[in-house]
């Protein structure tokens, strides 16, 4: 059997669509969470100084989005065709996108960089969310599978929801005409094999890692 071993911080952030992968298929992995001392001196041990790190089979894979297209085509979560996973790979990459785009904004917020929270928010993440936002109300729309892609839930559910999750936590106000979105995070959050790590998790952000 294959032993995972996943290197992140103790936080949801990048590597919370892979654990969800991991859950929703009842795969065991050693789910190894780090804090940012802790970090300084792991990481001139990685392969390639980054987090997330799968390692696995004497294998080691990095990029949180590779990562999870490597699991999900293992266990039936990256689209029913090479079109539809072409489509689940845009959506992933349009994420990616938008939080690029937010992160001055979290940055500030979290306390990773000095800036003006408000003033970020104002001019790099309300303009953002008025692009991506109703182009995932959009996908919903066209797949009426209550997921973004018409086979239904994918590891692009599992990414995009999370980081809907932190605007719902940190900036609610930005969600708050997407009454649709809203409804789509509870949906991820109700799927049968995810339910009960839901339960159990926090969706804030977790200081904790700083010490």
């Amino acid at each position: 059997m294959v032993h995972y071993k996943l290197t992140y911080f103790d936080n949801r952030g990048l590597a919370e669509a892979i654990r969800l992968i991991f859950k929703y298929a009842n795969v065991d992995f050693e789910d190894r969470r780090i804090t940012f001392a802790e970090w300084a001196k792991i990481k001139p041990t990685t392969p390639t100084g980054k987090v997330p790190l799968l390692e696995f089979d004497e294998n080691y894979l990095v990029e949180s989005a590779a990562i999870c297209r490597y699991l999900a085509r293992k266990h039936g979560l990256a689209g029913k065709d090479d079109l539809e996973e072409a489509k689940v790979d845009a959506i992933v990459d349009q994420n990616k996108d938008f939080f690029a785009q937010a992160l001055p904004w979290l940055t500030a917020k979290f306390g990773f960089e000095k800036g003006d929270e408000a003033e970020l928010k104002k001019t790099k993440l309300i303009p953002q969310s008025e692009i991506y936002l109703p182009l995932y109300q959009k996908y919903l729309k066209e797949s009426g599978s209550g997921f973004l892609v018409k086979s239904g839930l994918t590891f692009a559910d599992f990414v995009v929801s999370e980081f809907l999750i932190t605007l719902r936590v940190e900036a609610p106000e930005v969600l708050e005409k997407y009454p649709d979105l809203q409804q789509y995070i509870d949906r991820v959050k109700a799927v049968p094999q995810l339910k009960e790590y839901y339960a159990t998790r926090s969706d804030a952000f977790n200081k904790r890692i700083f010490n």
